[in-house]
Order: C-alpha cells, then structure tokens, then sequence
C-alpha cells in the first residue's frame, strides 16, 4: 500500500487573527506532482482557493511522519500529525483531525525553488506580512486564479413553471436558463439588488432543488504564448499532381506553390516550418485552407512556443572587457576570491528556513564602494562572468527602470543569450516567459528592480545590488520588503557571493562593513576609457569633477533674479558653444511648486490632500511628453492658453483660477519652479537649444526610458532636463555640466534620513559630468551653503559625511544604534485617528515594559508630514528599539493600522 502522504499549505484567504496554513492530505494521483512550492487547488470551506505547498510529510511503516523533502526532518507539528491513523482502514481516534484533500495542481510549471520558500518564510516573519502574500511574490506573473461561486438551474428548475415563481425568483430562473452557468460576479451585473438580497433568492431557489451550486475558475492572465507553424510533407511529384487539381481552389494552390518554393532552396530542416501569421500574409491564404490541405495529407499544422523577447530589435554588438587598472585590478582580487569559493555543484537546499537575518553574513558579503565612474560595473561583468563559468546563476538588481535600459545593453553584449529582464517595464506576458527561463536555467543572468530578488534562480551563486543606498529598492505595499535585505537573506539561504555596490553607501551598510559584517572593498580613482597602441580598449584615470556651491542669496542681492545663477549660465553657454552636453537636475515635477494670492496669501490646495497643488503647462494632459526638439514658443503659446494643476499624491486636477477663490484677488501668483518651467527658462536664454525632460511624466510609456536615453546619447538633444531617474547609473560620454538648481529640495524635511538622501543624491548627480574627459564641472545651487551634506558633496567626500552622520545617529539613537518600526493609523475622521494612536502608543508602551527589547523609545503619537492623503487622515507611532521582535511577535494590531519594520522613510 502506498505511503500517504500530507502537505502544509499557505492558502490565498484572510482569516483574522489566524495565520491561514493548513494541512491537506495528497490524494495518490498527485504525488507525482506534490513537491514544496507547488501551486496547488485546494478546498477551504465551502470554497475552493489557490495556495502553494510549504512543507510534504511522509509516514513512515512505524506510523510516523518525517518531512518528506529531506527524508530526515520531523513534522513541525508533531501534535496534529501524531494523531493521524497509521493504517488508513484503522478507526479513527475519537480526537484525530479529519483531513481534507487537495483538489488539484493549478499549474505544473509554477513551482517554486527551495530557496524561494524559505525566503518567502523570512519575509512573512521579518516584516510581519501573511506568509501567502510573501510566497505570491515569488509566483510568476499573471498565474493567480479565483475560484468564484456560480449558479446553474437543475432539471426540476428546467421544468418549474416560472409563473408560479414570485417575479425576483422568477428573474434569476429565467437569466439562468437562458444564458447557463453564470458567477454571482456575472449576475450581479445583470440583477438588479443588493449582493445580500440576491444571495437570499439563490439560497431560496436552491433549498427548493431549482438550481445548484458551483465553482468557476477564472482564467490565468498570463500562459504560454504558441504559434501555428506549417511544414509541407508532399514531394516534389505529389506536389505537381495536387496543383492540377486546384484550379477552383486559389488560396490552397499559392500556399502549395509557396511552400514548394522554398523547400526547393534547400534551406535546413528547422527552417522548413513557416509561420502561419507570415504565410497568411504572403499568400492571402486563410486557416480553412491550411485545414484543408492538411486533410489531404499535403502539410502539417503543428504549433511552437514562442518566447515573448524583451530585448527583441536590440542589436548590441560584442563586448571587449577592457584592461583593469590598478585599482580595479586590486578590487578586483577579493571578489576573485570569493567567487573562486563558490563550489561547482549547486547544493540543493531544504524548504525550511533556517535562521537568519539581514545582518548575518559570511566572508563572501561584500560592500564595493566605489566613487562615481570607478569601474563598478566592469567588476560586476567580471564576477558574473565567472559565475556562469562554473555553471550558477546570477542576478543582479538596480534601483530603477530608467538604469535597466543601459545596464541591459552592457550585460547583454558581454553575455549574449543567457540574460533576462525582469521589472514592472515589461508586459506580463514578458514577464512570465522570463520568469520560465529563469525558472528552467535558459537563462543564466536575471537583471531587474527590486522585485526580481524574488525571481526563480535554481543554481543561483552571485548576487549584486546596485546602487544599494537607494530607498527604491524598498516596496511601498505590503509585504514592505526591502530588496537590499532579502538579497543579503537570500545569498545567506544559498550560499551564494554578495556584492553591494554603491557610490555613496547607506549609512548601515557603511557602519557594517567599517565593523566587520560585510568586507569592504574601496574604490577611490574614476577612469575613463581609451585605446592602446593594438586598438584594443584600456582604462585611463580620470579626475573627479570640481564642483561649485553659489549661494542664492547673494546671487538675489546681485540683482539675479532667474532660476540660474550667474555660474551656471556661464557654464552651459559654454558647454553649448564646446558641442558638448549638460545636465539640470530638479527634483520636482511640473512647472510650479503652487499658486498663491499676493493679497490674502491664499494657496491653492487639493481638496482631497490638503496639500499644495502643483502647475503643469497643460501638455501634462497628454501624460506629460513633449514632443522631442519642441521650441519655447510653442511652450509659452500652450502657457497662454491655460494651465493645470495636479495633486501628485492622488492625480486630482483642475484648470488655474483667475481669481482667488477666498478673496476674489486677481493676483494669483506661482511659486518655486519644476522641471517644465526649467526646460522653458533654458530655450529662453539659450534660444534653438534642444533640450529633453526627463520625469516621470514624460516616460509613461513603454519603452520611453531606452527612447530618451538613445536620443541623450545620439547627440540629439543639448541639455537633459530631469529629476532623480537621472542622477543614478547613466553614463553619458558627452556631458561636461551638471547643474543642481535647487539643492535645498529635501533637505529640511522632517526625516532623521534627509541629510543622507541629500548628499547622495547630489553626490551621485554630480557623477554624471566629465566621465570620459576632463574639464567638467558641477553647479549646486543652495540657500543653505553651510549644511555639511552639501560640503561634503563639493568635496566627493564620503568619509566627512559619514563621520559627522554616524555622529547623529549615535547621539539620536537611530539606525544602525537602533531599530525603527513605524505604525501608521488613516481613518477618515482626524480625532479617530489621533484617538487610535494614542491607544496603540499606550498599549505598545505597556508591552514594551514588560519585553526583553532592549533599550527602547516611542516617538509620537503625532500627525504624519503628509497629514492628509485622498480624504483619509495618517497618524504615526515609531517604535525605536534594539530587537522589536519579540513585541511584534506579540502585538495584535487593530484594524486600520499599517506596519512597517525597518522604515527607509518617516513621512
């Protein structure tokens, strides 16, 4: 008798209060497809839902039950399993739990790595999330299904006499025969009532037998994609015979005669399949015809799978990796090292977590802080490529989409073939053909956003994370991961290299690596790209660029008063007169940072927010684009013609008044600039300058980061006008200016990180000039010259800046001499909320009395920076502690109440 065989299961459903993981018993015609991380059906209730297998018991002959991936394990709850009856004919204990069956596989190839299950258990226990939500990120996409319930009329309902029904009953028996199955979902659109009263006639007519219940399964968004392929099998005889015959028959004769033609060129076996969307195209042929012909035993119709490419017209040609410098070439020797410790085989790993955290790490966690323009990547191409060497995966991770497009294009040409791109870029049927190729080891290099520290790497053995200081690598919904975390976590769990590299590194990473939990590895010389005396490419040594500060006040008291400093303008007009390129960094959108009445101070706000709307020239209704090498006068006629303002946190818009609304004034003012005012104030002082704007609402589409990025690089536009996307990882040969215009924006918020994200940001902008020559130059622009970020960044001085930062933190008590989580409350009433987080910081307090957690603090409760979002109030608790852990283990939050642990921000 074959041995039975029991699954924990992470099922899809909320159930409060209770971590919804059950046990289910594999019914023997799916044992051959049960494994940990399987996507299965499985019943809940009167329901049927998805949930993915966590762990398989086995019952051994002595009736107990050992984990069955491992073969050496116990259960982990023995309590439960003990109770099981050893032989299945044996009466059942008068306690034993009655074990319901998994219905079914939901789909075969969505099974996830060892690796990815424990990594989806850290997840759920770190940050505190529902283990199904950290297991669905490590899914492919697109392959979610519902199970809804449906109603269909028996055949005692197909014989009710509807006249005897009462007129609502008598509605659904009627829809129902009419139209077959249906989902309360589809019934719901075509009844009139609420869902209660219609669930209330459904009940009624299925208590009488007139209807019965069912289960309809949506369809997965995203499933392989296959394409009709046609091969002639007649020869060259039997095709002449055919032809003779088909003198009524015009489409099947120009697809025999065209298939014939090209099986006459001799051309390779592969190649003799063709296309039925081409072959249609070709002959004006139709699928009846091809059906027909394939009746008559002259060809055959087979289908293919047909992978969904990316990277599809992008011909990059072949990389030469270039000669290291010496300072490469000493940076290079530990990650040599540590990759030359990878073992050649993959050790396959247990579906169990084993203890671990983001601050666990081995002598192969490494932290590459290397200046702007070092020569990081070239070492990242180096490990990698002696990563595939010994046959492990990689996978690299990069803050932004806007970087993907470069880094791709390098990788891609030094590793053709083997490289897949995952981020929120692509379709979803492009993600999920990656997500497969990764998944089967076709592709060896993942690169992507933070969400492909997720991606399916069975023989994963390097793992890098650019740009690791940057806050996008950490999700804004729930689970709030961070990517740079689950990374270190992950190449834990796989014993795999880790390298975080970065120009200006966190401040935790730093403190890390200066204490001995990551090896750090400097690079302190910027190097350029040149030719030796074979043609073959060498790297040179190239100086940083100087960088300015020019103090806006005194540029006021001079009598300036343009959004440029005198500087600046001094510096594009010469960098426009050199042909050379310029960069403008904001970090604002729009044209305007708000409107205000001169007379009553009156600001105009978002009704739904309560903050600042910002103006837009009203291109912005079109998503934001420009089209490319548009002039300033076509701006300032769309300016004449009307503005608009829009609320950056929920998108509401209206037109600008004339007139105040709260004192009927007609001096309505703008205040501060944006991106848009920057590009018109550009083509004003320097006229036919092509200039290129580069936020988020000029990139809406698809594919619009690799545009604007070709365009900056062909020379077709002058100056870059952008925010943030630009200020990180681009390298662009031609730009000798870069211009900050306003290096103040973010620094005096109320956040313990904002001297930090400012001298990175000025720090990694500044980067972007003089990367292939010399005489570059960097404007900052500031009404606080004196704040040591800013010194720090004209200095490119990490070093300065870390030691007066860690200072801070020391004496403030904040990370890394801490641990912060942030509990925010939103509710629509201001007084609810604020009487929800005074509760919450008593009851944390009470606890936190009575807790192991080491020192501890509460900030708050206090209202949140952005008080009010979409009509909805936000008040924040931070908890600040060495080990929260235990509290949170022990925390039951109200509803209302978001948790995030380790916060990147607290506005």
């Amino acid at each position: 008798m074959p041995s039975e065989l029991l699954a924990d299961v992470a099922v899809r459903a909320t159930i409060p209060g209770t971590e919804p993981v059950f046990t289910y018993r594999v019914p023997q015609r799916l044992h051959a497809f049960a494994r940990a991380g399987q996507l299965v059906w499985a019943p809940l209730r009167r329901q049927r839902v998805q949930g993915v297998i966590i762990d398989l018991y086995r019952q051994e002959a002595d009736g107990a039950w050992v984990l069955a991936s491992d073969g050496n394990g116990t259960a982990e709850r023995p309590s439960l399993l003990d109770r099981m009856r050893p032989d299945p004919d044996a009466p059942l204990a008068p306690d034993a739990p009655v074990l319901r069956d998994l219905l079914d596989v939901a789909d075969p190839e969505a099974a996830l790595t060892p690796a990815q299950v424990r990594l989806a258990r850290w997840v759920s226990e770190y940050y505190h999330a529902p283990l199904y939500e950290a297991l669905a990120l490590m899914l492919p996409p697109g392959v979610a299904q519902q199970a809804e319930p449906s109603w269909r009329v028996s055949a005692a309902g197909m014989a009710a006499e509807l006249g005897a029904l009462p007129e609502r009953e008598r509605a659904v028996l009627y829809l129902l025969r009419q139209r077959g199955e249906q989902t309360e979902r589809e019934l719901r659109g075509q009844l009139r009532g609420t869902d209660t009263e219609l669930r209330e006639i459904y009940s009624t007519l299925y208590e009488r037998g007139l209807l019965t219940r069912g289960n309809s399964v949506s369809r997965a968004r995203a499933r392989p994609l296959h394409e009709r392929m046609v091969r002639l099998l007649a020869d060259a005889a039997t095709v002449e015979q055919a032809l003779a015959t088909m003198q009524h028959a015009p489409r099947q004769r120009a697809v025999l005669e065209f298939l014939h033609t090209r099986q006459n060129l001799t051309v390779p076996e592969p190649a003799r399949l063709y296309p039925a969307s081409a072959l249609y195209a070709e002959t004006g042929t139709n699928l009846t015809a091809l059906r027909a012909l394939e009746r008559r035993g002259l060809i055959e119709l087979t289908q293919r799978e047909v992978r969904r490419n990316p990277l599809a017209g992008d011909a990059v040609p072949p990389d030469i990796p270039p000669q290291l410098t010496a300072a490469q070439e000493h940076a290079w020797q530990p990650i040599a090292a540590a990759m030359d410790g990878l073992g050649d085989e993959y050790r396959e790993l247990g579906s169990r977590i084993l203890p671990s955290t983001p601050n666990s790490q081995s002598a192969t966690s490494m932290l590459l802080h290397g200046i702007t323009g070092s020569g990081k990547t070239e070492l990242y191409l180096r490990a990698i490529g002696r990563a595939l060497r010994r046959g492990r995966q990689a996978l690299v991770l990069v803050p932004e989409i806007a970087l993907t497009a470069q880094l791709v294009r390098r990788f891609a040409a030094r590793f053709p073939g083997q490289l897949a791109v995952l981020h929120s870029g692509l379709s979803l049927g492009e993600r999920y053909d990656e997500w497969r190729r990764l998944r089967s080891g076709a592709a060896m290099l993942a690169i992507g956003s933070r969400s492909a520290v997720f991606a399916p790497l069975p023989k994963l053995g390097l793992i890098i994370v650019d740009e690791e200081h940057e806050a996008s690598y950490k999700h804004d919904a729930a689970p709030r991961y961070h990517a740079r975390d689950a990374a270190q976590t992950l190449a834990a769990l796989t014993g795999s290299v880790l390298i975080l590299g970065s120009a200006t590194p966190s401040v935790e990473s730093y403190a890390a690596a200066r204490a001995g939990g990551l090896q750090l590895i400097t690079l302190s010389e910027r190097v350029g790209m040149a030719r030796d005396a074979q043609g073959l490419p060498r790297s040179v040594p190239l100086p940083l660029p100087p960088v300015k500060i020019v103090d806006m006040r005194h540029e006021l008291q001079h009598g300036n008063r343009s959004i440029f400093s005198r500087p600046l303008q001094r510096a594009l007009a010469g960098a426009l007169e050199r042909g050379e390129q310029a960069i403008l960094f904001l970090n604002r959108r729009g044209a305007a940072a708000f409107i205000m009445c001169r007379d009553c101070g009156h600001v105009i706000a978002c009704p739904n927010c309560a903050t600042p709307l910002i103006m837009h020239y009203d291109n912005v209704v079109d998503g934001g684009r420009r089209e490319l090498g548009q002039n300033a006068a076509s701006v300032l006629d769309q300016q004449l013609s009307g503005n608009l303002l829009v609320c950056h946190s929920c998108n509401h818009r209206e037109l600008v008044p004339g007139l105040c609304p709260a004192c009927w004034s007609p001096r309505i003012k703008s205040f501060g600039v944006g991106t848009q005012r920057v590009v018109e104030e550009v083509e004003l002082l320097f006229p036919g300058t092509r200039t290129l704007r580069w936020d988020r609402d000029s990139v809406s589409r698809k594919g619009d980061h690799g545009r604007m990025l070709d365009h900056f690089l062909r020379h077709e536009a002058d100056v870059l006008v952008g925010t943030q996307m630009i200020a990180k990882g681009l390298d662009l040969p031609l730009v000798s200016v870069v211009g900050v215009v306003a290096a103040d924006t973010g620094l005096h918020l109320p956040d313990f990180r904002a001297g930090e994200r400012t001298f990175q940001l000025l720090t990694q902008v500044a980067g972007r000039a003089g990367r292939r020559n010399t005489g570059a130059q960097v404007v900052l622009q500031t009404y606080a010259p004196e704040h040591y970020a800013l010194l720090a960044a004209q200095e490119h001085d990490y070093a300065t800046f870390f030691a007066q930062e860690i200072a801070f933190r020391r004496q403030a008590g904040y990370p890394p001499y801490s641990r912060l989580v942030r509990f925010l409350h939103t509710s629509g009433s201001d007084a609810r909320a604020e009487r929800a987080a005074r509760e919450l910081a008593e009851e944390i307090a009470r606890m936190a009395a009575g807790l192991d957690l080491g020192s501890w603090s509460i900030i708050g409760p206090a209202p949140a920076f952005f008080h009010q979002q979409r009509n909805r109030f936000r008040w924040h608790v931070l908890l600040r502690a060495e080990n929260p852990a235990p509290l949170l283990n022990a925390l039951h939050l109200p509803p209302g109440w978001m948790l995030d642990v380790d916060p990147v921000h607290v506005l």
